[in-house]
């Protein structure tokens, strides 16, 4: 399938896990006690694995051959304290401990991107969701009502395309967690 991109021909393109239905309502109802008008769009809410840019079509077909047999581990997620980051203004949601599969499933990722001339965020993975963007902080003190227990079921390969009423993002491919993807 054909996807429209921008007139370049590049598509801004990421990996990320999309929370179920369950999921989404929780996270969505936490983004609405804390931030308020300033959360990000239900439909939105997600966990970038690897944000891959401006991406033209050569190179998203390298990707999708780098990406062959992807083994995504089953896991579970538990999203149990706010962060804040201040420079970028971003309210966040995340694990107090991230698990170590979810750290080697990243590491994956780049380890089989770089061969396509990927070059990483230097920065160490944060497993994260955007709650609100242009919050002004700083993070609630207290833990969130509940935490959100999120098991993964699948990495998606995603576009993020602007709309009338902002970005909204598109799966493009996934890969199912427990088996490798061809």
């Amino acid at each position: 399938m054909s996807l429209p991109c921008n007139p370049e021909g590049l598509r801004r393109l990421f990996l990320a896990v999309w929370p179920a239905d369950a999921e989404c309502r929780q996270l969505a109802e936490l983004a609405a006690n804390v931030a308020g008008r300033r959360r990000v769009r239900d439909a939105n809410l997600h966990l970038t694995l690897v944000f891959l840019d401006a991406t033209d079509a050569e190179r998203l077909a390298a990707y999708e051959t780098a990406l062959a047999g992807l083994m995504v581990p089953t896991l579970v997620l538990i999203l149990d304290r706010y962060g804040y980051w201040p420079r970028s203004r971003i309210l966040w949601l995340g694990c107090s401990e991230t698990p170590p599969a979810l750290v080697d499933l990243v590491a994956d990722l780049h380890r089989r991107l770089r061969g396509c001339g990927f070059s990483p965020e230097q920065r160490a993975f944060q497993a994260h969701v955007t709650l609100a963007r242009n919050f002004p902080g700083p993070a609630p003190k207290q833990a969130p009502t509940a935490s959100v227990h999120w098991p993964i079921e699948e990495v998606a390969l995603v576009e993020s395309l602007q709309g009338e009423t902002g970005s909204y993002y598109r799966v493009v491919r996934s890969w199912p967690a427990g088996c490798s993807g061809g």
